[in-house]
């Protein structure tokens, strides 16, 4: 898909596209069988190119999304859809072990950004906007946590930053769910696996349970990956969930990160995570959507170092945007030397 083409699929993304997007991302967060994300990453680079799977694939993955909705987990790997498709996933695997994570100290970033806050509060538009602007390396809808970089070097997937700015106006819901399409991402798949502070129950429900870190030279290496590839100094990165890991974070880059926290208002917010069906239960105790946005919001509070966060608004964000993030980024400028 070439720029032009990506930018017609903003409004509406192609049905099967999307699901094969979708399966990927799932795949990675909440599977850790790698031939998951072989079979999904070669169908959707099949697609990006005009080459459609089966009926029956299709039947496969959206059967295996109704099933992560419902349990938070994929059924256990399936080998015939792969032997239909035509897709040697031994192969696959083989060809992906050069990207593999591991240390690039040359490659460690200069400023680290987290961009915090309640889900839902305007973490995803932030992110957007300030990679939007080329100055800093950042996680992608394309990455993944066991080959970092390696789905960025496909010619069938373009960045967002190619496209014109309407890509910011576009709910991430849709950018998501475009093939070809590389946007900035959470990439929970990375973080739940470096440092847990969840159960996924299904859908969009999560247990808040106690952060611990269980991997962090999983998170550092792919961090000096993305340094690598986008060649640049400057890392940004974003996920609400970070709200909950200041401490480990804190700890994994040597105290010397920056925060954005963004705040938007506590109706807005619990109105939005509704009807999203965002819901979270603390410890096991459901929490109403207010309660989400205050843990998350007082959490950040508590343990964002003051002399290197900002507090951004939502409200102002929205309403005057290029003065926002030229503020913000001033700041960061700032708080960086």
């Amino acid at each position: 898909m070439n720029a032009d083409t990506l930018t017609a699929q903003l409004a509406a993304p192609h049905p099967d596209g999307a699901t094969i997007a979708l399966f990927r991302t799932r795949a990675y967060r909440f599977s850790d069988d790698p031939r998951h994300y072989v079979l999904a990453e070669v169908l959707e680079e099949k697609h990006a190119q005009g080459v459609m799977p089966a009926p029956a694939t299709m039947t496969y993955l959206k059967a295996t999304l109704d099933q992560v909705r419902a349990t938070g987990q994929l059924p256990p790997f399936n080998p015939q859809i792969a032997d239909n498709e035509g897709i040697d996933i031994q192969l696959e695997l083989d060809s992906r072990a050069a990207y593999a994570p591991r240390p690039l100290p040359a490659h460690n970033p200069t400023t680290t950004v987290f961009i915090v806050g309640a889900p839902r509060s305007g973490t995803s538009h932030l992110y957007n906007c300030l990679a939007y602007t080329g100055r800093y390396a950042y996680f992608t809808t394309a990455s993944c946590w066991a080959w970092p970089v390696r789905n960025l070097t496909h010619p069938a997937r373009h960045r967002f930053e190619d496209l014109d700015n309407q890509v910011l106006a576009v709910d991430n819901k849709n950018t998501r769910l475009v093939p070809g399409l590389v946007m900035p991402y959470e990439s929970e798949d990375l973080y739940a696996r470096a440092m847990p502070t969840y159960q996924h129950l299904g859908g969009h429900t999560y247990d808040l349970t106690r952060t611990r870190t269980a991997d962090a030279a999983l998170l550092t290496a792919n961090i000096q990956a993305h340094c690598q590839h986008f060649a640049r100094g400057a890392f940004l990165t974003k996920s609400p969930f970070n709200s909950l890991r200041i401490p480990q974070l804190e700890a994994v880059t040597g105290h010397r990160a920056l925060y954005l926290h963004i705040v938007r208002d506590q109706a807005g917010t619990a109105d939005s995570m509704r009807r999203n069906r965002f819901r979270f239960h603390h410890h096991g105790t459901p929490l109403t959507a207010e309660g989400a946005w205050e843990l998350f919001t007082a959490t950040a509070d508590r343990d964002a170092p003051p002399e290197r966060t900002l507090t951004v608004s939502h409200n102002e964000l929205l309403n005057a945007p290029v003065q926002q993030i030229q503020h913000i980024s001033r700041w960061i400028t700032a708080a960086s030397t």
